[in-house]
């Protein structure tokens, strides 16, 4: 039994109810007028007239560098210089990199190889564990993932989303 009007309202056996989508596109169409807004402030421009380059397409890099949508084209060790240099830090500078605490299970990931399942006993891992390391597809992503650790990849790009 529901108490509000959109009560079981994402339930996906049932078709979504017209009220619930207007809330959803108005959220969406906020979402996008504020951002349309805040690049046209970036970028010395009325809304309307990034809105008329946007309107919700996808450009490359040149594209958007053509169209006044960005300043410089390049990768991260571009970026950090700029931010540097607005930030007046000068030639010298540190690079650190922040990233949240490993969960017992990510950190299980990365030092799953076979030389550690045989120094463990394979016995006593539990089924799935044992599934998972003999899984081709897994064995590639573990792989990987063992040599970001162990710095054999130099490079890696991470979200900072959950940063504050």
């Amino acid at each position: 039994m529901g108490t509000t009007p959109f009560a079981g309202a994402f339930d996906v056996r049932r078709p979504l109810d017209p009220k619930l989508g207007e809330v959803i596109q108005s959220v969406i169409d906020k979402g996008y007028r504020d951002f349309i807004g805040n690049v046209a402030k970036a970028r010395a421009k009325t809304p309307q007239e990034i809105d008329a380059i946007a309107r919700g397409r996808v450009w490359s890099g040149e594209q958007a560098k053509e169209r006044g949508l960005v300043d410089e084209l390049g990768g991260l060790n571009e970026a950090i210089a700029a931010a540097a240099q607005a930030a007046n830090l000068g030639d010298e500078r540190r690079v650190r990199y922040i990233e949240k605490e490993l969960s017992f299970w990510e950190k299980l990931a990365l030092d799953f190889n076979t030389e550690s399942l045989a120094q463990v006993g394979h016995a006593v891992l539990p089924a799935f564990v044992r599934d998972l390391a003999s899984a081709p597809e897994m064995r590639q992503q573990l792989t990987l993932l063992r040599n970001l650790k162990n710095g054999k990849i130099g490079v890696f790009a991470y979200c900072f989303c959950d940063v504050r």
